[in-house]
């Protein structure tokens, strides 16, 4: 479908909801911004994406949706919609709203997919293909403010954290996609010791017993910010990290939209399709047979996170800290 680009003055981007895809579908609205300079672009994200974009100079207005919410209320949700008459429909989340609201143009509910399209940014940015669409290069993105910077700033400042600065992220909404506790904890206290680097330990509030029982393990004192920030003050404190250490996770998406040096540890997930993607990212992980298995349980122990030596993690680490100053 070819769409007539002086028809479009109101777009809406229907997203996801964790914030980790959120990030992977930023690309889409970075080419949305240069397509159509002069449109309104509104965002309709989960709960948990707000904070994504609702300082994002680019959006007019995000809306919230919440898979949880009653149908009343889903129902109203539409008719808004409906009335604010959109020229533009992007839905990267696969919904029946594009159907309900009626818009001129919509992108296709069911592509299929190049052979070489397999990292779920570029699946994100190949749903554009469907409306005339053909830039697909663009980078994930995180708008952080003054404000945050200025927050990250004091932060650092208050707990007396110091260059080079390692942001190390235990955590991972599936414990499945967790290293090991004693693995992170060797890998701080040696980049504490051998590369003076301040290890800051970073997560939310269920991510606590995951860092509390690092943090006991080592030998060394490290930082630990866990719940001291939002989703954009995390992204300035990694954007002023030498490193990122994580799982894979949400922080791993957004040490790329700021264009953080990544080491991302994983097992039963595909690197190929969630992996960083910056040029000095590496990507830590066994090579087994059920790996990755990109199911929701594991029948083998946990083996391909379980095996990953922290020799692995430190060397990428250390080099990265020392290798690009």
């Amino acid at each position: 479908m070819i769409i007539d680009k002086t028809e479009i003055n109101r777009i809406l981007v229907i997203t996801l909801s964790n914030v980790g895809d959120i990030i992977l579908t930023t690309p889409v609205i970075s080419v949305l911004t240069k397509e159509f300079p002069d449109a309104r672009m509104d965002v309709m994200v989960g709960p948990q994406g707000r904070e994504i974009f609702e300082k994002d100079p680019s959006i007019f207005k995000v809306i919230i949706y919440d898979k949880h919410m009653p149908m009343s209320e889903k129902a109203r949700l539409q008719m808004k919609l409906k009335k604010l008459r959109y020229d533009l429909v992007v839905d990267v989340r696969n919904t029946v709203f594009p159907l309900l609201i009626g818009p001129k143009y919509r992108t296709a509910t069911i592509q299929k997919l190049p052979h070489h399209i397999i990292h779920s940014k570029k699946t994100h940015l190949y749903r554009l293909r469907s409306v005339g669409i053909d830039n697909l290069e663009e980078a994930s993105y995180i708008h952080v403010t003054s404000d945050d910077e200025e927050y990250v700033d004091q932060l650092l400042k208050g707990y007396g954290i110091s260059d080079p600065i390692a942001v190390i992220n235990p955590g991972a909404k599936s414990h499945i996609k967790r290293w090991t506790a004693g693995g992170f904890a060797e890998v701080a206290d040696r980049l504490m010791v051998e590369c003076r680097a301040s290890a800051v330990f970073t997560g939310a509030k269920e991510d606590e017993a995951v860092v509390s029982d690092i943090i006991t393990r080592m030998k060394n004192k490290p930082y630990n910010l866990v719940e001291k920030t939002n989703i954009r003050q995390l992204a300035s404190l990694i954007k002023r990290a030498k490193v990122l250490i994580t799982n894979d996770s949400a922080p791993l998406h957004l040490g790329n939209a700021v264009g953080a040096k990544v080491v991302a540890i994983f097992g039963p997930t595909d690197p190929r399709k969630y992996g960083p993607t910056g040029e000095f990212d590496v990507v830590i992980k066994e090579k087994l047979s059920c790996a990755p298995c990109e199911r929701a349980e594991c029948s083998h122990n946990y083996e391909c996170m379980r095996s990953i030596s922290p020799d692995l993690v430190f060397d990428a680490a250390k080099m990265i800290i020392e290798g690009y100053e």
